[in-house]
């Protein structure tokens, strides 16, 4: 085989796939001696709403938003950032423009291979016009004969993160340690610890830190249901509760404060290792199928997830049940084909596809005991 010296990870930039990522980065810097690795970060949205360069071209990341998952991870060289919201707003030559100045720049860096993390036909074409030898990506999608490297694996038949890893077969690289990693700044620590005592958390009690946020509304616990649970909870009067959240989940927050009435805790995060810093004081997190779960499955901290019916078939990727628990409804589900979530939400709601209202209660408070008081 040709040696591999420069290796191009191509990545869709969402926070948990980014973190599920991290195996197979190290899995490549482990057994690829001298490698360098760049991912470059196709942006669908940024984390924080308004940090947009609006920039259709290929850029160095300043390591906002989700790109900040790579700061300080050992196992990647380079982080380049392609705003595909800028691309899009581009129209005829000045879109082919843009595309083609991409490619450019792509084909300058000389990488020796590509990996391809999720099937688009538009940057295996990139990769082709960039002249990139060893070209990875899925088996069967559209443009898959510009491929030079066609693994027969699907996410939902693997899950994301065998998925990722076994992208590097053709490379001779087997992931041995599929532990997620994500570098919390100390400075954050110190941060957090000074904010939890403005909010006199006791330390007698152990911290369950909520995070109700998640990619898309479906996702998500009905406020109602959320409020029920607090109620549970604060009845055994054995644990603290702290709300985590960022600006993309206030309408859900405010959505809960219109139905539980007494006072939350709550503290806004605006960066991810803010975030990070909050959820490594917890004993436990209680968190959607979202970037928070993984986050806090990354820096150790032991996590209840509140998945739709069929989210376990990508998802369900943490294998220490001591540590990390899944609840989901244990009813069938008359809207979606089995297999396949579709995510309706029941008229008159604004949350939770409807196999998330049939979440048990009592199941999510059995879990997050159990969690939480594991050693």
């Amino acid at each position: 085989m040709r040696e591999i010296r420069k290796i191009l990870f191509l990545a869709e930039g969402q926070m948990g796939d980014s973190i599920v990522l991290t195996p197979a980065l190290k899995a490549a810097k482990d057994s690829l001696p001298g490698v360098s690795i760049t991912i470059l970060l196709f942006h669908r949205r940024k984390y924080i709403s308004n940090d947009s360069s609006g920039n259709p071209y290929i850029e160095l990341t300043n390591y906002s938003g989700t790109a900040e998952i790579f700061k300080g991870n050992p196992n990647v060289d380079t982080v380049l950032e392609l705003d595909r919201k800028a691309m899009r707003s581009l129209k005829g030559f000045a879109r082919l423009k843009a595309e083609w100045n991409c490619i450019k720049y792509l084909r300058k860096q000389k990488y020796d291979a590509v990996i391809s993390t999720f099937p688009q036909n538009r940057f295996v074409i990139w990769s082709y016009f960039a002249g990139i030898k060893k070209r990875i990506g899925e088996k069967g999608q559209q443009f898959g004969f510009l491929l030079t490297e066609k693994p027969a694996i699907k996410r939902s038949d693997a899950g994301v993160l065998n998925y990722f890893c076994g992208l590097l077969k053709p490379l001779g690289v087997t992931a041995k340690n599929k532990d997620t990693y994500y570098h919390t700044p100390e400075d954050e620590i110190v941060n957090t610890r000074k904010i939890l005592d403005n909010l006199n958390i006791s330390k007698d009690k152990k911290l369950l830190i909520i995070h109700p946020g998640a990619s898309d509304k479906d996702r998500q616990l009905p406020p109602v249901m959320m409020a029920e649970l607090i109620n549970v909870l604060n009845s055994k009067n054995n644990m603290e509760i702290l709300f985590a959240y960022s600006e993309y989940d206030e309408v859900y927050i405010i959505s809960l404060q219109e139905i539980y009435k007494d006072k939350l805790s709550l503290i806004k995060t605006d960066t991810i290792s803010g975030l990070a810093g909050i959820l490594k004081t917890a004993d436990a997190v209680l968190v959607h199928n979202s970037g928070p779960r993984h986050l806090a499955a990354a820096i150790g901290v032991k996590t209840i997830g509140l998945l739709e019916k069929y989210d376990d078939i990508m998802w369900k990727i943490y294998e220490n049940e001591k540590n990390h628990a899944i609840v989901q409804s244990q009813k069938s589900c008359s809207l979606c084909g089995t297999g396949k979530c579709g995510g309706f939400i029941p008229e008159g709601n604004k949350f939770g596809a409807k196999c998330m209202h049939d979440i048990d209660i009592n199941e999510i408070y059995s879990s997050i005991v159990r969690i939480i008081n594991n050693p």
